[in-house]
């Protein structure tokens, strides 16, 4: 077992988040190199499929979605470690490519995909419903 390259997992999260796709598979595929299919690339590489295939349910999104509306990273920190205790016995590796998610979310772009969904504009139908309130 490698250690994790922290600079190359801050960059991978960067680039996903921002949206640069291509470039993160390829960071993906570095740190792969690097550490091997251990269960800390396996945790990288769930968060990165999920955020992919737009997979709100998934908890990539939700850990956003409550960091933006103000939870902060101790919070998170603690509710993944009991979250996944809850579920299963996490491999310690693959909870620490979580845990390391959450250290450096105050450092990462906020998530494109999180960012097209508030600035959507209203549909049609959307536009219908709220004039008919009114």
């Amino acid at each position: 077992m490698s250690e994790r390259p922290l600079k190359s997992v801050k960059k991978f999260f960067s680039l996903l988040f921002s949206g640069k796709i291509s470039d993160a598979e390829r960071s993906l595929e570095y740190i792969k190199k690097k550490i091997g299919e251990d269960d800390y690339y396996k945790a990288l590489y769930g968060i990165y499929y999920s955020y992919i295939n737009d997979d709100r349910d998934s908890y990539v999104f939700k850990m956003w979605e409550k960091y933006l509306d103000g939870i902060d990273k101790k919070t998170l920190y603690n509710e993944i470690k009991r979250f996944m205790g809850e579920l299963y016995d996490p491999p310690s590796r693959f909870l620490q490519a979580w845990l390391d998610l959450i250290s450096m979310i105050d450092q990462l772009p906020k998530p494109h995909k999180i960012q097209k969904k508030v600035e959507e504009p209203a549909s049609h139908e959307d536009l219908e419903e709220i004039i008919e309130e009114e």
